[in-house]
């Protein structure tokens, strides 16, 4: 009996219109087509703070990066479409992946979201290097 993939897509830009976002749709549907179990979310649903140590000492790791780490494992891969910006990736999926790999703790026991998770990257720009130098 095959075993059915699951995959969480998301771009790394949730600007209205952004190619990333579009290469996201592309892959939910290839993966699909694929056989694979995809969820396709927006990071837009998740809204975090800036990664800062003192803010997670005083409050802990925000409850939407919680949300976050919980997806994650409850898939076995990511796929992550992102933009370049100034040859690398942008502050928005930066800070997420920075946020998610605070999440230590689930229900009581020990987590790592990302830890052992399989992951893969496409990239989309308008620029001559096609966003390649944000994922190399």
């Amino acid at each position: 009996m095959a075993v059915i993939p699951k995959i969480l897509v998301f771009a790394g830009s949730v600007r209205s219109g952004a190619y990333s976002g579009r290469a996201a749709d592309v892959a939910q549907k290839e993966l699909a087509m694929q056989g694979a179990e995809v969820t396709r979310i927006s990071l837009a649903e998740y809204p975090l703070p800036i990664m800062d140590e003192d803010l997670e000492k005083e409050k802990g790791v925000p409850e939407n990066a919680q949300k976050l780490g919980r997806l994650i494992m409850a898939h076995d891969g990511l796929l992550i479409a992102t933009p370049e910006y100034n040859g690398s990736i942008p502050p928005l999926l930066k800070n997420t992946i920075d946020w998610v790999s605070r999440v230590r703790r689930d229900g009581g026991r020990p987590v790592r979201p990302l830890a052992g998770k399989v992951v893969g990257l496409c990239s989309s720009s308008n620029g001559h290097f096609a966003g390649i130098r944000c994922i190399n």
